[in-house]
């Protein structure tokens, strides 16, 4: 792919897709100038992480909802231990990653709710969410609890759910354009593929964290650096 000027290479991310030995899928997410943004490439296995790759995403059944999604460590420097479950949510065909940060599951997970354990785990436990449009690919919110904000959360979950919806063949998430302070500030700091998906704030949307979730969080957690 070439960007608007001459011969400049766009930032891209393509999905190589190997069989795993147990008859599911592993699909390895790598950023280069291989392919055009969201190909994927069937491949012989085994599965490799060349450099460059951004995740890993393993299908017990090709094509299904993947068991575990893990995110490269130079995808999402210092992100801390992250889990996820993935239910439909709010109107129409929008679903949730939801993720949390305990030990009850391994790095990457994806579980089923009925996996949770209500004694151990409930949803006010979560770290961070994304919720995006399978039709579409839109994604509609982002949020990280404030108590873990500036660990990249919001990448790394970003990075998950970027692994769901291409293990599943859904249409590519991007946004569109709507975006809160932290949510701008967010994009301005991620890595150029991600621009490639998420488009320049073209609608201001209002600060999403509860009143209740700022108490005892430093106020560098709750807004944007300055300019």
């Amino acid at each position: 792919m070439t960007g608007s000027g001459a011969g400049a290479a766009r930032a891209a991310i393509w999905f190589a897709r190997y069989p795993a030995p147990d008859g599911g899928a592993v699909l390895v997410g790598t950023v280069g100038p291989d392919f055009p943004d969201g190909t994927v490439v069937e491949l012989p296995g085994p599965a490799t992480r060349p450099a460059g790759w951004q995740l890993e995403a393993h299908s017990p059944v090709p094509g299904r909802l993947p068991s575990r999604v893990l995110v490269s460590p130079a995808a999402a420097p210092g992100a801390p231990h992250l889990w996820a479950v993935v239910l439909p949510a709010g109107e129409g065909d929008q679903v949730d990653l939801v993720a949390f940060s305990s030990t009850a599951f391994p790095d990457g997970a994806v579980v089923d709710r009925t996996m949770l354990d209500p004694a151990t785990t409930g949803w006010g436990d979560q770290v961070g969410a994304l919720r995006w449009t399978q039709r579409s690919g839109v994604i509609g919110q982002v949020y990280v609890h404030p108590a873990h904000r500036r660990r990249r959360v919001a990448t790394k979950v970003a990075v998950m759910a970027l692994g769901v919806q291409t293990a599943l063949g859904w249409p590519a998430l991007h946004s569109d354009g709507r975006l809160t302070d932290l949510g701008d500030a967010w994009l301005q700091r991620s890595a150029g593929w991600w621009h490639e998906r998420l488009t320049d704030r073209t609608e201001h949307l209002p600060a999403m964290t509860p009143s209740a979730d700022t108490s005892g969080v430093p106020r560098r957690n709750l807004e944007p650096d300055a300019p």
